[in-house]
């Protein structure tokens, strides 16, 4: 099965759905199987009810723009799973990455509904990795929309609440002089403005650091959240270009200068580290931060 699964680029659960007829399939993938399947397999290893699954997806008959559109959306998502991020490998590489930061070096996290990996409270594994880069000095920057911007979205999450129990748990350990010395190194800046909101189910992060050897000092990734409405589908963690990069940057650094601007005391990012950002974004797109506030 695994065999099989490998050759039609899909997951072997997928195969899996598809023979108990919990999946359906199209025609097109449905004859794919029957092709390789006595190749690999001990003979053909759908059913009657899946094959009745597969019956009707007729690519000689005509379809709705909006059937076809559906249709060819499923196949996408189909050829999607093979190469779908995993949630336990995603927290696995983001550990890692959160291991290797160091002094001065910047985390940022942008979404509008999706929540961060470590702000799940029953997540292990990206706490103290957290907890540890803030001990070497690292910043944590959570950009996130406010709350009249969430419930024109319908989304009533309480953000702030979210933050301040994951803080609470993150330095639950520390004594009252290191929350003090390390509460500017984990922040949350809600804003309204922010382009990258459009799209609420994606997710950004961006790296930041001297250490990172690209003119605009950072490397930014999506999780884009690919399916129908009415399906989870699948969640592909994407690489930015350097294009991109420059542009979320640009955007991110924007926001968080101007909401911390109006800032004092611990919610308040340094302003060296603000400087820093703004600095690289301006450089990165010959655009300016403070004048186009």
């Amino acid at each position: 099965m695994a065999a099989l699964a490998k050759q039609l680029g899909i997951t072997q659960s997928t195969l899996t759905n598809i023979q108990s007829a919990t999946r359906s399939a199209s025609r097109e993938l449905i004859r794919k199987i029957e092709r390789l399947a006595p190749k690999i397999e001990d003979g053909s290893i759908l059913g009657a009810q899946a094959l009745s699954l597969g019956e009707g997806v007729d690519h000689e008959e005509p379809h709705s723009i909006g059937e076809r559109l559906k249709e060819a959306n499923r196949e996408r998502l189909q050829e999607l799973q093979s190469s779908e991020e995993r949630t336990s490998k995603n927290i696995r590489e983001v550990a890692k990455s959160f291991d290797s930061m160091d002094s001065d070096d910047v985390f940022i996290f942008i979404s509008a509904t999706r929540q961060p990996f470590e702000m799940d409270p029953n997540e292990t594994i990206l706490k103290p990795a957290i907890l540890n880069a803030i001990r070497r000095k690292s910043f944590f920057i959570y950009l996130r929309p406010t709350r009249e911007y969430l419930k024109r979205l319908d989304y009533f999450v309480d953000i702030e609440s979210e933050f301040e129990s994951f803080k609470a748990t993150l330095f639950s350990g520390l004594s009252k002089e290191e929350k003090d010395a390390y509460a500017s190194h984990l922040v949350l800046i809600q804003a309204e403005h922010v382009p990258l909101f459009v799209v609420p189910d994606f997710k950004w992060d961006i790296f930041y650091s001297d250490r990172i050897d690209v003119p605009q000092k950072a490397l930014a990734g999506t999780a884009v959240a690919a399916g129908d409405p009415s399906s989870s589908g699948a969640d592909i963690r994407i690489p930015l270009s350097v294009a991109s990069t420059k542009g979320v940057l640009f955007e991110a650094a924007r926001a968080i200068w101007k909401v911390n601007s109006g800032r004092r005391g611990h919610g308040k990012v340094p302003n060296k580290v603000i400087a820093r950002l703004v600095e690289s974004a301006e450089r990165a797109t010959k655009q300016k931060i403070k004048s186009g506030s």
